[in-house]
């Protein structure tokens, strides 16, 4: 059995040779081949969607692949999916004083979704502005062409100091309510099983500790629906 695998460019692009250390290992532990598909940019990452057998994926390109082709959830990780709100250096940094303002943000990002999940919460009306891209929307609140903004965490924390403080960060949040998964082909269901196994006993694996630690893990968990992602994309 070979079993193709891609990986989120966001991830595999910085970060390339220890996911092939990790898809290495697995491929050890279960005893079945698996090969890191060669795609580093978003355009080849969508086109193997028709063709890959299991894949590493945000949250809702992990629910597209599910919608598309029936993949299921194996495991998530603790290093969550979680949003950062962002102030123009002139504007009040506080959420309250987002009410009435418009936010950039990117269109269909899990952080946006976030973003605008936390700020109903709150009861805080706001108007979005679409950019094409995380830098776009950090560049455009700097600039002071929206006061305020939603930015991916994984974005912010890999930000210069100097880039950083162009802005305010007002919040960032702790949801806990999804970090990116392990997605699987319907056909290869009879490996969820063993995969999960592997994925769970990596901490207390000293070779597997060591891929975790360079991957910003410390721990995977069981992913039985994805219920909790449609819920979120209808809520908003």
């Amino acid at each position: 059995m070979h079993i193709k695998v891609a990986v989120c460019p966001h991830d595999s692009t910085k970060n390339k040779v220890n996911w092939l250390y990790f898809i290495t290992y697995l491929s050890e532990k279960v005893g079945v081949d698996l090969t890191m598909e060669q795609c580093f940019e978003f355009e080849c990452y969508y086109k193997s969607f028709p063709y890959v057998d299991m894949t590493y994926s945000n949250p809702l390109d992990a629910l597209k692949i599910h919608e598309e082709r029936g993949f299921i959830p194996v495991a998530g990780n603790d290093n969550y999916d979680e949003v950062v709100i962002i102030a123009n250096r002139d504007a009040q940094p506080s959420l309250e004083a987002i009410s009435g303002n418009k936010v950039l943000c990117v269109e269909n990002q899990f952080a946006t979704y976030l973003g605008m999940r936390i700020l109903r919460r709150l009861g805080i009306e706001h108007s979005l502005e679409y950019r094409e891209s995380w830098q776009s929307v950090l560049g455009g609140v700097s600039k002071g062409e929206a006061p305020y903004g939603f930015l991916y965490k994984d974005f912010w924390e890999q930000l210069s100091d100097l880039s950083r403080r162009a802005v305010v960060p007002i919040y960032e949040s702790e949801e806990k309510l999804s970090s990116h998964l392990i997605m699987l082909a319907p056909e290869l269901q009879q490996y969820r099983n063993l995969i999960l196994a592997a994925l769970e006993e990596m901490p207390t694996d000293e070779k597997g500790a060591k891929i975790l630690k360079q991957l910003r893990i410390s721990r995977w968990y069981p992913v039985d629906s994805l219920d909790y992602l449609k819920e979120l994309v209808q809520e908003v």
